[in-house]
């Protein structure tokens, strides 16, 4: 298992976990958020293979549209 932080909040995933696993387990909609791993975006199409590490600091932005 492995500690990270996601949103400032400690959160524990299994050890070779992705990105793509961490928004599932949280149950996000990966079509409606941006991911940040210590500061460096991670587009959706690399987030199944962006592995955690211990230690690494996730902000999930969430899209809104407003008017």
């Amino acid at each position: 298992m492995i500690t990270i932080q996601v949103n400032g909040e400690s959160f524990t995933l299994p050890a070779g976990s992705s990105v793509s696993n961490l928004l599932a387990s949280i149950g996000s909609e990966q079509e409606s958020v941006a991911t940040v791993v210590n500061d460096q975006i991670v587009r959706p199409d690399n987030r199944a293979s962006f592995r955690l590490k211990k230690g690494d600091r996730v902000e999930i932005l969430i899209f809104a549209g407003g008017g």
